[in-house]
């Protein structure tokens, strides 16, 4: 009990990678659900042809929606996602809560208003049952790369287990204090490469790119890894829905 009411006090990062046609219905299913701020970019996904439209990467654009939400609400919004946007249909996309580590309060106050009241009745349909509680089972590793280096950081990733990536393109700004501190200048023009795996295969993938295009190479990756709390798509909408659409 204590558990529940300390995740319906905190704000977490929905994010969804989609189809492009799918950015708005994404939003109004969010809203529909809660109180929300979202964001929004252009990625391209990439991954070996036997995969590709498994897992969405059948067009090269992406959208990449970043949504702030209310911790407590996170499996009914999964939830209408899965269902609205036919997430447990090939190609369709994926989506996926991440925990903060702190944001303003005038946003968490804003975000987290309404989220103890009682929900108001919809054609949605609920979750048959409350979800079981469980380890983390899933892990987000990004790298920013010299984009030079992209390809070679996607190939290492590969051969260590990852099946796509999601990508961006970036630039590296400002960091002068860093690089002193960690001896390397970072390359102006990077991409941003998101790999979502199991834990089984996530340090696999991080040394794998360390070693291809890590700071100590030309690649000059910068490499971290953040834990993904919940996720629908690729699978896993059956703990969303009751098997209706299988």
């Amino acid at each position: 009990m204590k558990k529940q009411i300390a995740e319906q006090k905190r704000v977490k990062l929905l994010v969804g990678i989609i189809n492009k046609e799918d950015e708005s219905r994404f939003t109004e299913i969010v809203n529909e659900c809660c109180t929300a701020m979202h964001f929004s970019g252009v990625g391209h996904g990439t991954a070996r042809s036997s995969y590709m439209t498994y897992f969405g990467f059948n067009e090269i654009e992406k959208r990449i929606t970043m949504s702030l939400i209310p911790g407590g609400a996170e499996h009914n919004i999964l939830s209408a996602v899965g269902h609205g946007l036919k997430l447990y249909l090939v190609g369709r996309g994926i989506a996926f809560t991440l925990p903060l580590s702190g944001i303003s309060n005038i946003l968490n106050d804003a975000i987290l208003t309404g989220v103890d009241k009682p929900d108001k009745p919809s054609g949605r349909r609920a979750p048959i049952s409350k979800k079981k509680e469980k380890h983390t089972m899933h892990e987000l590793v990004i790298a920013v790369v010299n984009n030079k280096y992209t390809d070679v950081a996607i190939e290492a990733a590969r051969g260590a287990g990852a099946t796509g990536a999601t990508v961006f393109h970036t630039k590296s700004i400002n960091n002068e204090k860093a690089e002193g501190a960690i001896g390397t200048a970072l390359n102006r023009e990077t991409d941003s490469l998101f790999f979502l795996t199991t834990m089984e295969y996530k340090n696999k993938i991080m040394e794998a790119v360390r070693d291809a295009a890590g700071l100590k190479t030309e690649g000059g990756a910068v490499i971290f890894s953040l834990p993904v709390d919940d996720l629908v798509g690729i699978g896993r909408f059956e703990d969303y829905v009751d098997g209706e659409e299988n």
